[in-house]
């Protein structure tokens, strides 16, 4: 049976990789293969080990440069076919370099097809390649691969493959309220929408396809019986758009004995909200209600969303959520173009508003694929190389080095990041923990992630004493 390596690269995350997990099912539900999913390890000695025939690595931007390295040495200990996945690669599919192949965009099928080809012939032929749909080569690329419609069609993420019990239900803050045994869900893939710093579009097309509620609740139950969830952080871009399939899932977790033994965490948009979404996500099990807001200044949220949402939208989309009993996050962008003074404090009094408990600060970065690369190569900032530094393309915790607006951002971003701490201090005075929690304080994940917080020890000390 023919052997296959998926890469995760990211070591640090506490959400499990689902693409590679999605990735594994699908592959799985349609050839004989074996996988293995190489994460939370020695990158290097782990996909040597499993002895694969195939390594496939995936990557954002920030990590292209990490899966060339990889793949370099990899050439030096496996004779192998290499593929690169992800979001880097779709936006930038000439990067093939140091890879036999790319896969481009949505990957089940496609990944399928390559992995019956080498499976077939032992290898691959570049002119073979040329033949599938979603792939590029050395000098060529594919017609790209329409998306796999109804989504129903891959199976559940493979978890099995994946650490779960010792690294991704480690007990953890979801949100700020609380510790708990949590894990993270995808019920569509997409979004509509149009912002000029996103690169979703670039990945699943400018449409949203939902999983059905019979698939979504089936995930939650399961996840429930065999790994005793009981928090689910739904990462979907636009989860509760579809308001006659969100009724379905809560009908559906009332008939599966679920609601009111599971809580959920969920993104949303501030113009989908309503009071009837809201209702329902409350009778749900909806805790924590997360939006992009990014700006309170018109001309910056304009400039970053379009037309498609408006402040006054913002403002009325948190304070509806905070009527109906939702904790609130926020997250912001800082240093857009034209930004001024007043702009920003404009976003600051949004940020300091008593209706958002938590909030995100991010800085403006240019990713490939997005209106702002092609502004940010228009100043010179950036190049279409693949030996660009893309590690730069930090949008958190302001790493980056691009400042795409006209004021010093690093003064007010400490202006900001004062706001950002004191909400979190604030909020942290309201977190409660499970005392059955505290045998995982010996857990080798949970020390690891402790040294990476080590400013945060002094705050778990005192909740862990307090309850």
């Amino acid at each position: 049976m023919i052997r296959l390596a998926l890469v995760s690269l990211n070591q640090t995350s506490s959400d499990p990789p689902l693409g590679l997990a999605y990735l594994a099912s699908y592959l799985r539900k349609n050839m004989e293969i074996d996988v293995v999913i190489v994460d939370k390890e020695d990158l290097l000695a782990g996909t040597v080990r499993s002895k694969p025939d195939a390594v496939g690595i995936s990557a954002m931007s920030t990590e292209y440069p990490v899966a060339r390295s990889l793949a370099r040495a990899l050439r030096q200990e496996l004779e192998v076919p290499l593929m690169l996945g992800g979001h880097h690669i779709t936006a930038m599919p000439s990067h093939v370099v140091d890879f036999d192949v790319g896969i481009i965009g949505e990957g089940e099928q496609t990944l399928l097809e390559v992995m019956c080809l080498i499976e077939m012939d032992g290898g691959l032929s570049q002119d073979k390649l040329k033949l599938i749909k979603g792939v590029a080569g050395h000098g060529f690329v594919t017609e790209r691969r329409g998306l796999i419609d109804p989504i129903d069609a891959i199976p559940y993420p493979a978890r099995d493959l994946l650490r779960m019990k010792d690294v991704y239900l480690v007990p953890r803050r979801l949100d700020f309220s609380k510790f708990s045994v949590g894990t993270t869900l995808f019920t569509s893939r997409g979004c509509p929408y149009d912002c000029t710093f996103c690169s979703s579009w670039c990945f699943w097309g400018r449409k949203i396809r939902f999983h059905s509620a019979g698939y979504v609740v089936g995930e939650i139950k399961e996840l429930v019986d065999r790994w005793h969830v009981k928090e689910f952080l739904i990462y979907d871009d636009l989860f509760a758009m579809n308001l006659k399939r969100l009724e379905d899932i809560v009908n559906k977790l009332g008939e599966e004995g679920l609601r009111g033994e599971v809580e959920f965490l969920a993104l949303g948009r501030a113009n989908l909200i309503n009071d009837k979404v809201c209702d329902l996500l409350k009778r749900m099990g909806v805790r924590t209600m997360g939006f992009g807001l990014e700006s309170g200044s018109e001309k910056t949220l304009s400039f970053l969303k379009g037309k498609s949402v408006t402040v006054k939208q913002n403002w009325d989309a948190v304070r509806l959520c905070k009527k109906y009993g939702f904790n609130v996050t926020g997250s912001f962008i800082i240093g857009n173009p034209g930004e001024t003074e007043e702009d920003l404090e404009q976003t600051y009094k949004l940020m300091a508003s008593p209706y958002i408990d938590f909030i995100e600060l991010n800085q403006l970065t240019p990713l490939p694929a997005t209106e702002l690369w092609d502004f940010a190569k228009s100043k010179g900032l950036v190049d279409d190389s693949p030996d660009f530094d893309y590690t730069k393309l930090f949008v958190t915790h302001f790493k980056s080095d691009f400042y795409l607006g006209d004021l010093d951002i690093k003064t007010y971003h400490k202006w900001f990041e004062k706001l950002e701490v004191l909400k979190r201090q604030k909020n942290y005075r309201r977190l409660t923990i499970n005392l059955a929690f505290l045998k995982w304080i010996f857990n080798p994940a949970f020390i690891k992630k402790a040294m990476r917080h080590l400013n945060e020890i002094p705050t778990y000390i005192r909740n862990v004493f307090r309850h």
